[in-house]
């Protein structure tokens, strides 16, 4: 039966030295030499050992008559012919077998039918993809070394540039030559751009306006010759848009590092950064920067509400930015931590959302404002406190210095403490409520460790900075002038973006209620100054589940106890048999419990909270209290008639003899209550 011969080259200049003609008369001339008759030659020009043979125009042609069995051998002049992968390569002579047809190759020796000829099948496929490693690897290598070398390895040159020379030798040169139509350069535009940006701090919106307006064409005055230049032969847009002035801005090239390989998809790769001409100066490109930056953040988009704190509030917990809410069934706005979104995924080691709790807007924007107004229209005393963190003689620096030091020290004991206190819990010394409040109060307690050693950090960094404190008193006395008159919201947010440098937002748990406290960090300096003078002020939130500081009634045990358990008061009054209006009721001190209800509470609270008893009044009546009965049952349980017991308990008489002894039986059965001798099992 006849042949198939296979032949393909990968790329133009193997077709353009005729390597492909070479392949097929060799092809021809084999077969004449062994008698084989050539039912079809199948080739692939310009097509990559890559690419699957069922993939290919030739191979998609050589499959179906393979298929129609019009031959049962394929002739190839190297087996990297059918490909340059070893998997592909078994695939494709596995695929030609299953249809009957052998594959041989003119140069290499082997036999599939063998288990030797398919061992050396397998070894020749390897041998053709290490070879295929090999060539890109040297290929690779050589453009590592032109690119590190400096030359401009293609691409579309940015604008404001041009390349000289040709291969190995082109290189990115500076054109300063006109616009055809104008009389200025494209590197005058880029200066203009970086300018209106770092200097001016205009939106990159503002910017395209702006040079849609002056007519300067968006594409390079190199098209005609594009070619030559490294330009696009043809400008793909009309009009400056806001996204190519941004992607001008944030390019290393225009202050002289052309980054390459920067845009590889292989993450191994490594960016190589070679020197060009820089069109701006470093310190330019860097306010540029921060200015985009700073427009992300403050950017207004499409609110239909105006934040006062826009960008401001960073979290304490995933450090993430807090943006500004609106309910519609509420008047008032808040202000969201981006780390409460399931997608962020950032809190913590799972990747959770961030607990942070969400502030009031309107109370915080308060508290800010009435800060900043303070300042402004009282500054002797805001300067008085800035002059004495600045001004400070080599004692002074060394007791600050000392200061910071026992700060770290106290901060460091907090993790001990925090140590010793789960201690005692996996030793039972302590329950759950006492090692809640305790985690609590350390927590509490290294946040505002951690405020004060800012605090005295940038206090002992400040130095003598006299003219400064000039800078922030001329600027206070400018901004003073503008309260005189009606403040309209975006004059309101332009100075609460002067003077507030940033707001740190924690949420701290006291008690089982999670709460707010923030450090808001106030800048007296002017915008540009490159060292600012930070004063620090803490405000804690208010909660309305606010768990009381001091127990000074039943009610305040059931709150803080409820709040410690998390339950809602119609949990806690299904726990006491009562409804849900009597725990509010107690909770908020407007009634007080029922005797009968003691029981029920004592359970509920695990401990008793009523104060230590003096004398026999104060016992008395404490002892029916925890038994949860009347005056009239217990003088019945002690053997008296109800009017001696009111005596004793006013304090009139006392129990003497046998009665004194029937009283102390009495509280002794009331100490040893169910609900009590529960308690101490527990």
């Amino acid at each position: 039966m006849a042949v198939g011969v296979y032949v393909r080259v990968s790329t133009e200049e193997q077709r353009e030295r005729q390597s492909i003609v070479t392949q097929r008369e060799f092809g021809v001339r084999y077969c004449d030499l062994h008698e084989l008759p050539i039912h079809q030659t199948f080739a692939d020009d310009g097509v990559s050992g890559t690419v699957p043979l069922e993939s290919r125009p030739g191979g998609i042609r050589l499959l179906e008559e393979a298929r129609q069995h019009k031959f049962d051998q394929l002739l190839v002049y190297k087996l990297d012919r059918l490909g340059r992968d070893t998997r592909l390569i078994l695939n494709a002579v596995a695929e030609l077998e299953k249809h009957g047809v052998r594959v041989r190759s003119m140069t290499e020796e082997f036999d599939t039918a063998t288990a030797t000829g398919r061992l050396m099948l397998t070894m020749l496929s390897g041998f053709a993809a290490h070879e295929r490693e090999l060539i890109r690897e040297r290929s690779v290598e050589g453009t590592k070394r032109l690119a590190e070398a400096g030359a401009w390895l293609g691409g579309i040159v940015p604008y404001g540039y041009r390349k000289e020379g040709e291969h190995a030798q082109s290189r990115l040169v500076v054109t300063d030559k006109p616009i055809p139509g104008f009389e200025v350069s494209e590197v005058e535009v880029v200066r203009t751009i970086y300018r209106m940006c770092g200097t001016e701090k205009k939106s990159c919106q503002k910017i395209a306006d702006h040079l849609n307006r002056t007519g300067i064409p968006c594409g390079s005055a190199e098209n005609t010759r594009g070619a030559e230049s490294g330009k696009r032969t043809r400008r793909k847009a009309s009009i400056w848009r806001p996204s190519h002035i941004r992607n001008m801005i944030v390019s290393h090239t225009y202050m002289g590092q052309h980054q390459y390989g920067k845009r590889t998809k292989n993450r191994n790769c490594k960016i190589i950064v070679r020197a060009v001409p820089a069109i701006v100066s470093e310190e330019l490109w860097q306010s540029a920067q921060q200015v985009l930056h700073s427009n992300r953040i403050m950017a207004s988009r499409n609110t239909r509400r105006t934040y006062l704190l826009r960008g401001l509030i960073k979290c304490g917990l995933c450090k993430l930015t807090y943006s500004g809410i609106a309910i519609k069934a509420q008047k008032d706005h808040y202000y969201r931590c981006n780390g409460r979104q399931q997608a962020r995924g950032l809190y913590g080691l799972s990747g959770k959302k961030c607990p942070a709790k969400s502030l009031n807007g309107d109370y915080v924007e308060r508290l800010v404002w009435a800060d900043i107004e303070s300042f402004l229209r009282n500054p002797g005393e805001i300067l008085e406190r800035l002059r004495e963190r600045v001004s400070m003689q080599d004692g002074e620096r060394q007791r600050r210095q000392k200061e910071l030091d026992d700060l770290a020290d106290r901060l460091q004991q907090k993790a001990g403490e925090r140590d010793r206190v789960l201690g005692l819990f996996r030793r039972g010394r302590i329950d759950d409520a006492t090692l809640d409040q305790q985690l609590d109060q350390i927590n509490t307690e290294a946040f505002r460790l951690h405020a004060e050693i800012e605090a005295s950090t940038q206090a002992l960094a400040a130095g003598d900075r006299t003219a400064q404190l000039q800078s922030a008193e001329e600027l206070l006395a400018s901004l003073r002038k503008r309260l005189d008159g009606p403040i309209p919201a975006e004059l309101k947010h332009r100075i609460v973006e002067i003077l507030v440098e940033k707001i740190e937002a924690n949420t701290v748990e006291r008690w089982g209620v999670q709460q707010s406290e923030i450090v808001i960090n106030y800048r007296f300096s002017q915008p540009n100054e490159p060292a600012a003078l930070v004063l620090p002020r803490s405000h804690s939130l208010a909660n309305r589940n606010r768990s009381p500081e001091q127990l000074n009634t039943l009610g305040d045990h059931l709150l803080r106890r409820r709040l410690i358990r998390k339950l809602l008061q119609r949990q806690v009054a299904e726990q006491l048999g009562v409804d849900k209006t009597s725990v509010y009721n107690w909770e908020t001190n407007r009634t007080k419990p029922g005797l009968e209800y003691m029981p029920a509470i004592l359970r509920f609270l695990g401990y008793n909270p009523l104060p230590p008893a003096d004398g026999w009044p104060d016992r008395l009546i404490q002892g029916r209290t925890l038994l949860g009965i009347s005056q009239k049952e217990s003088a019945q349980r002690i053997g008296v008639d109800a009017s001696t017991l009111a005596r004793w308990e006013r304090g009139e008489r006392e129990p003497t003899g046998a009665f004194a002894a029937r009283v102390l039986r009495f509280l002794a059965a009331a100490e040893v209550t169910p609900s009590l001798a529960a308690i101490r099992t527990a």
